[in-house]
């Protein structure tokens, strides 16, 4: 990952060179075409991809509700910076569990680099203009004093702790903490949960780090993440994070302690690897160091991401315990749970308390329990390749 962003960096500084007026170029001081600002070298769009794209952000603008006053609503954006196909794949499922998890699917906004080179679009660009007017767009919607914005970014990063922005062949930039602290605070957002799947990421750490904000980064600043071969569907924090540990029930401090052990895990089969290589190809291939995920949770910002999530985090109890009772009924328990009176008990109270939890949101009993059906077959769909969690999320919901 660190490779391509020295590249992309290198070309961007080169075609600002082109671009800029003589001597203009000496005045940056340090090779960066746009003097630090959030921008791209970019070549337009057809005609007809400019107007798709154009009608894509508008109706992902259009198309979110209203504030509900008393309620601390959630909005969400998620994006992929880089045009491989694992990264809109990341940024499009982790909305969908961001969306679950804090009753935002209808407050979301997807943006994406694509999948590739002339591959038709499903999403808005995720361009800077784009982001910054999901984040003003959102700025305008939501109360500042009871609500949160949660905001996702996948792509490389690099050393300086640039997130790229790249489509190949026509355009490159970089995301900076300093470009994202400014336009959330140019957008009057208060209460925030960022998180950001990149090499070097945790130079996001300190410059977010306030009591309104939780930070939550794919690595150290001083080190590289694992998984963003294009082929995959996940990076390794992504598929840590959000496909394994906060499909659960637990709240967002506890979900990232569980990805990180679960990165620490997959990372040490890296070590196996490695080992089981020639010693030719050892010597050709660096020791992988642990990415060091990194978290920064502002207290303010806590409390009021415990309540956003609280609806979503029972409906995933429930979903889990619905699901490990069903196993119980027909004779194959999950480990730990076959004692399908203490189960129906737990099912009956997460049912009760996640229909409470909805009835100020709007939500009915019947939207409620349609919303723990889907949480349920989730959990059977998961149990296939994710036995160990899935059976984990569903002991921790027996706790009252």
């Amino acid at each position: 990952m660190a490779v391509m962003a020295k590249a992309l960096a290198l070309g961007l500084a080169l075609l600002g060179t082109a671009l800029l007026p003589t001597g203009a170029h000496a005045q940056r001081g340090n090779g960066d075409p746009l003097g630090g600002q959030f921008g791209v070298v970019e070549v337009a769009l057809s005609p007809s991809e400019a107007a798709k794209d154009v009608e894509l952000m508008s109706q992902a603008l259009s198309k979110l509700p209203p504030q509900r006053p008393g309620v601390v609503d959630t909005y969400v954006i998620s994006a992929s910076f880089w045009n491989d196909p694992v990264f809109e794949n990341e940024a499009k499922e982790a909305a969908a569990v961001l969306g679950r998890r804090y009753d935002a699917t209808d407050r979301t906004v997807v943006l994406s680099a694509g999948r590739g080179a002339r591959l038709p679009r499903t999403y808005p660009a995720a361009s800077p203009n784009n982001f910054n007017a999901a984040i003003g767009k959102l700025g305008q919607i939501l109360d500042p004093k009871e609500d949160l914005l949660v905001v996702f970014v996948t792509s490389h990063g690099g050393q300086d702790g640039a997130v790229a922005l790249q489509e190949t062949g026509r355009m490159g930039g970089a995301l900076r903490v300093l470009h994202l602290r400014t336009a959330l605070q140019q957008a009057g957002i208060q209460t925030k949960l960022v998180i950001v799947s990149a090499c070097f990421s945790g130079h996001f750490i300190l410059p977010m780090t306030n009591p309104d904000t939780v930070v939550l980064t794919a690595a150290a600043a001083d080190k590289t993440s694992f998984g963003c071969e294009p082929s995959r569907d996940w990076t390794y924090f992504g598929d840590a994070l959000f496909n394994h540990a906060m499909r659960g029930g637990e709240g967002v401090m506890q979900a990232f302690s569980e990805a990180t052990s679960i990165i620490s895990k997959w990372e040490g089969g890296l070590h196996g690897n490695r080992a089981a290589l020639s010693p030719a190809q050892r010597r050709s291939q660096p020791e992988p160091e642990p990415s060091n995920p990194q978290s920064a949770g502002g207290e303010k910002a806590l409390v009021v991401i415990a309540a956003a999530e609280s609806y979503g985090n029972a409906i995933a109890c429930a979903g889990h315990l619905s699901f490990a009772l069903d196993r119980a009924k027909t004779g194959r328990p999950l480990k730990g749970l076959a004692d399908a009176n203490a189960l129906t008990s737990a099912v009956n109270a997460a049912t009760s308390r996640a229909t409470s939890m909805g009835q100020p949101r709007g939500r009915s009993p019947q939207d409620t329990g349609k919303s723990i059906a889907s949480a349920s077959a989730t959990a059977l769909q998961l149990f296939q390749g994710q036995s160990e969690y899935v059976t984990a999320h569903a002991a921790r919901c027996m706790a009252p």
